[in-house]
């Protein structure tokens, strides 16, 4: 990613985002993996941290390139080149060993997975994750089109993702406490209506409503991670790959969809319309119970 800005053309820009992207593709499902089996008894909360460190760099990122962009001009990019280096040093001296990790699989090996339920959580993480990655898209669009400058814009979309660190923390917190079921299904219901709550008031009003919708929808994703885990433990790798893969593809395609919506019936409109997809992905999961034993 550091080797952007200095792309000579935009076939080699593209290769470099597709490096990129095997990249992150190849990090995250060994990285949920090796949470889980971390070993603590408090999953809901290691994966909640986890979680929040990379929500902290999706708030910072933008800032941070902004300031690089303005000072040194797109070459500025290699600067974070040391960044990534370090970050892959200090993962290689400490990757877990595999004693533990055999320990841990030796732990599991007598439990089936229990693939209804990891179905279920996978069809609930597209609904959720249709909203909120258009919500993350398309809030910059939103704000400019209420009237308020670009800068003012993007940094209320922003900071709706720095508020969501916030509930990664307590969703995984609670989690651990109260269970996984209560804590999906409330961040689900709750968040449909505070988010309706946003787009439909104005001024700091408004933006109120946008925050707490922000703690309570992202409180849900750590805590179906770990949930999908745990109702697969001897294919967390996969089972966290699977979500992921869900989270971003799917809302990717509902993003690039919802383009065409909201230039067909205007985007406060279109925003309302795919914010039931909340509520749907809340209603479904009132069907955990029934499969949260492992058959």
């Amino acid at each position: 990613m550091s080797l952007v800005g200095i792309s000579p053309n935009y076939a080699i820009l593209l290769f470099f985002l597709g490096t990129a992207g095997l990249g992150t593709a190849s990090f995250h499902p060994p990285a949920f993996s090796t949470v889980v089996n971390a070993g603590t008894s408090r999953k809901g909360q290691a994966m909640g941290f986890f979680i929040a460190g990379g929500n902290t760099g999706f708030f910072l990122g933008p800032i941070v390139a902004g300031i690089i962009l303005t000072a040194y001009g797109l070459h500025g990019t290699l600067l974070l080149l040391p960044v990534g280096l370090i970050a892959a040093l200090v993962l290689f001296r400490a990757r877990v060993t595999t004693r533990t990790t055999t320990a841990i699989h030796d732990t599991n090996s007598t439990q089936p997975a229990n693939k209804r339920l990891v179905a279920l959580l996978a069809t609930i993480t597209a609904c959720r994750s249709t909203t909120i990655t258009v919500a993350e898209t398309f809030l910059p669009v939103y704000f400019v089109a209420r009237g308020e400058p670009l800068v003012i814009a993007t940094a209320l979309a922003s900071l709706w993702l720095g508020i969501g660190i916030l509930g990664q923390f307590a969703g995984g917190y609670l989690s651990d406490r109260i269970g996984r079921f209560p804590v999906i299904t409330a961040s689900l219901l709750m968040g449909t209506p505070l988010f309706l709550a946003f787009l439909t008031t104005s001024g700091l009003t408004s933006i109120v409503f946008l925050g707490l919708a922000g703690v309570v929808l992202y409180a849900s994703w750590s805590v179906i991670v770990v949930m999908a885990s745990e109702a697969a433990p001897q294919n967390v790798g996969t089972v966290s790959g699977l979500m992921l893969g869900l989270a971003v593809g799917i809302g990717g395609f509902a993003a690039l969809g919802f383009g065409a919506l909201a230039d067909r019936i205007g985007l406060q409109s279109a925003l309302l319309a795919i914010s039931t997809f909340l509520l749907v992905g809340g209603l479904i999961a009132f069907a955990i119970p029934k499969f949260s034993t492992t058959p």
